[in-house]
């Protein structure tokens, strides 16, 4: 009866190291699904966040184009009020050998 005693109690033994295993590996898989769902969370959060920064960055993009488009505009009446100057000079020295004469 010994040997059925320590055999039983072998058993048992092993089912309850078994039972812990269990037990600790279901924690595990509770906690590893847990960080799973925090990191699919997040993983949102970033794509989200790219996802905006992707649009202000092309808002900020037509911005700039528009931005350049209005200095070569005013680059351009800048030359231009250059050269009318030049004219109006031009002109006005010619309306001052006029007068002398």
């Amino acid at each position: 009866m010994d040997t059925e005693l320590n055999a039983e109690e072998e058993v048992n033994t092993g089912v309850n190291r078994l039972v812990a295993e269990i037990d600790r590996a279901v924690g595990l898989i509770e906690g590893l699904r847990r960080e799973n769902a925090d990191l699919k969370r997040r993983c949102h959060d970033l794509e989200e966040q790219v996802a905006q920064q992707e649009r202000t960055l092309s808002q900020m993009q037509a911005e700039r184009d528009r931005l350049q488009t209005i200095y070569e505009e005013n680059a351009s009446l800048i030359e231009k009020k250059g050269e009318i100057v030049d004219k109006i000079e031009a002109m006005l020295s010619r309306l001052d050998t006029v007068k002398i004469e």
